[in-house]
């Protein structure tokens, strides 16, 4: 008998509580997921309330012995961030707190391993090989069956509320529209039953909807799909706003994280598919990363997704008409803040995806590509474009023609020992786009929020109303613009670190 020995409760609770959902659906969506990454065409749920068990099986590649070996050690993970969407078996994992025992069988091609686990103690979790249970019906996959106690099952044994949580952490799956950026993933498609019949579109589904498509650059790249729909009814609070998925599961839903407001935020709900954000998604895939490197991309997508968005709202009637102040004293502050903004970016590169950039008309020097030229230049790591002398993430003030590395992410850079030719060129500094706008229409709590790169302010906010009778509004737009920037900044960096340093320079200014 094998035997796993750590404080295993405890690193299951802690494991539990970074999930921000219930118990329940984070084992449902792990199964799930887990599947989906072993690269099944078809998952197939079965509940037996009599029984008190459920069941997953799936037509994937199936466990090798090492994998079927680490896949029971709660403390191991085989998955790493930035590769698919499913976290290191924690859905039978997690069912160990809740089960009296998880069967778990995994056959590849005549190989096949079977066991049973459970948790005898806050301490051991002892597991065991036995003879093929005759869960995965085909020559490949992977079945787990979670034998619940008898308190502790929950909705697990529904299979009204199992179809309801397929259909809402992977409705791309259940779409066909979303096959268009699906397919290179799930060639097959994947399809989903509970109890033998197929999970469907949610009801709200048939009410209709707009679909749009996420595009990017010049060129036009396809990045996503999405789904807008508008309901005649209000709907439940956890079903407003966009959600985003990537590889078909769903990741984050709501307004907050696009940055766009609709006039009914409470009648309007969607997805939209982004394949590419799965390199950004944490470990436990929950959430994206926010260090600059992964910002920078996620803040791209999510410029596009926006994009995409505000034409649906307009035909919807959600669309929200923002005007400029049109004082001059106004854009005397607007250029003070947008300064700020540039003399502060390099201590917080995470946000320069946010800003457009534009010229202020001050000299700068740099050095471009020159074969007669007098110095020396070398292929260094950074981003995609760079000029000057700086590398990184883009966010010094680099040169007008700013030269392309001969690689993805690579720049040029001064070099005494470097092989490629360089000339210095003088041009004009560039500075973050910031734009601020005003919204007379929508009210709410919230002071400002942030869409690409403008801050848009609650003109209707109660605070605003006073401050323009008080006469101190250029304090409160500036206040208001750093709060809205600081909870961009990276995972684990404090927003008042952000705004102590953005006030403070504005102060100093004269």
């Amino acid at each position: 008998m094998a035997e796993t020995r750590v404080d295993l409760r405890h690193l299951l609770e802690d494991i539990r509580d970074s999930y921000p959902c219930v118990i329940e659906e984070a084992i449902l969506t792990e199964l799930l997921a887990n599947s989906l990454d072993s690269g099944c065409s078809r998952v197939d749920i079965s509940i037996e309330p009599e029984q008190r068990r459920l069941t997953f099986a799936d037509n994937g590649r199936g466990m090798d012995s090492k994998g079927f070996e680490q896949y029971h050690d709660i403390a191991a993970t085989t998955k790493v961030r930035g590769k698919g969407i499913g976290f290191a078996g924690v859905g039978a994992k997690l069912a160990l707190l809740v089960c009296k025992e998880v069967l778990s069988e995994t056959r590849r091609g005549r190989r096949y391993h079977c066991s049973r686990w459970w948790l005898e103690s806050d301490y051991r979790a002892p597991w065991e090989e036995m003879d093929s249970l005759g869960l995965v019906p085909g020559e490949n996959g992977t079945a787990v069956r979670l034998h619940f106690k008898v308190k502790e099952v929950g909705q697990l044994l529904s299979p009204e509320y199992v179809a309801q949580v397929v259909s809402t952490h992977f409705y791309p799956l259940l779409d066909g529209e979303f096959s268009k950026v699906l397919s290179s993933i799930y060639p097959n498609g994947v399809a989903v039953t509970v109890n033998g019949v197929p999970v469907h579109l949610p009801e709200m589904k048939r009410e209709g909807g707009s679909y749009f498509v996420v595009r990017q650059g010049k060129k036009r790249k396809l990045l996503g799909i999405g789904f807008l729909l508008k309901t005649s009814g209000e709907l439940p609070e956890e079903r407003w706003g966009l959600a985003v998925s990537t590889y078909g599961k769903v990741i984050k839903r709501g307004w907050e994280w696009l940055g766009v407001t609709p006039k009914n935020p409470n009648h309007l709900a969607g997805v939209v598919e982004l394949p590419g954000l799965v390199d950004c998604l944490t470990t436990n895939k929950c959430d994206f990363m926010r260090d600059p490197n992964n910002l920078q991309k996620y803040y791209k997508y999510r410029r596009a997704v926006q994009d995409a968005v505000a034409g649906v709202l307009e035909q919807l009637g959600e669309a929200r008409s923002v005007e400029p102040k049109p004082d001059r004293g106004f854009e005397k502050l607007r250029k003070e803040i947008e300064k700020v903004v540039g003399e502060i970016l390099p201590d917080f590169p995470e946000l320069a995806p946010l800003f457009g950039r534009k010229k202020t008309g001050e000299e700068a020097t740099g050095t471009t590509q020159d074969a007669e030229g007098g110095l020396t230049v070398s292929v260094a790591e950074g981003t995609d474009v760079a000029g000057g002398d700086k590398g990184g993430l883009g966010t010094g003030e680099g040169t007008e023609g700013m030269v392309e590395g001969p690689l993805e992410g690579t720049h040029l850079e001064v070099d005494e020992q470097g092989k490629e030719q360089a000339k210095e060129q003088a041009t004009q500094r560039r500075r973050p786009g910031l734009m601020i706008g005003f919204d007379e229409e929508t009210g709410g709590d919230e002071m400002a929020w942030l869409r690409g790169s403008t801050v848009y302010i609650n003109a209707l906010h109660p605070a605003y109303r006073r401050v323009q009778e008080s006469g101190s509004a250029d304090l409160y737009i500036t206040f208001t613009v750093a709060s809205t920037l600081s909870v961009q900044v990276e995972e684990g960096r404090s927003p008042f670190e952000f705004m102590h340093r953005f006030m403070g320079v504005w102060g100093s200014m004269k």
